[in-house]
């Protein structure tokens, strides 16, 4: 009786054990930075690494960001960047290739009200970055925001995401 229920037990383990090495999906917090005083400085680069184990496969790269009534800035005479939120995004593989793009999302309408509804305070906007972006080899990936915002700092942003979304195998 004993070494059948141990032959299932064994069973069970080495099922769920397969089960697991053969998940098709890797999700992924790439970045996460909450800002200390809402301030973003226009040289206070946000970089990480994110590590790949699985290869290859694809993935929507996604940026959250949580805003304040105060964004861009705290002074009116900065007023005139339409609501932009402006950054500059590079990847560095782990075979040493790379690719940059520069963004401007639009958090506010041409009348200047924000594009979000307002929640405990805040906007909070789900920006895309990357479509389908291949990561073809495991390893170690170097991520960078910089804040392109010309005037520094950047006010009124409470917290900056990216994650990657829907990642799957390639098949």
């Amino acid at each position: 009786m004993v070494k059948h229920w141990l032959d299932i037990y064994i069973a069970l383990i080495i099922l769920t054990l397969g089960l697991c090495s053969c998940s098709k999906q890797q999700d992924g917090e790439v970045i996460v930075r909450d800002f200390d005083g809402e301030m973003w400085g226009r040289f206070d680069y946000i970089e990480t690494t994110y590590n790949v184990v699985k290869a290859p496969i694809t993935a929507d790269l996604v940026m959250e960001i949580e805003v304040s009534d105060v964004y861009p800035n705290i002074y009116p005479y900065h007023e005139g960047n339409d609501g932009l939120f402006p950054i500059a995004l590079s990847i560095n593989a782990p075979d040493g290739s790379s690719r940059s793009r520069e963004f401007n999302f639009k958090l506010k309408d041409k009348d200047g009200n924000f594009k979000s509804e307002k929640v405990n305070g805040y906007y909070r906007y789900e920006l895309p970055l990357i479509g389908e972006m291949s990561f073809d080899e495991v390893g170690e990936y170097h991520f960078k925001i910089e804040n392109k915002y010309s005037k520094d700092p950047m006010y009124g942003i409470k917290r900056l995401s990216v994650n990657c979304l829907q990642i799957k195998t390639k098949k």
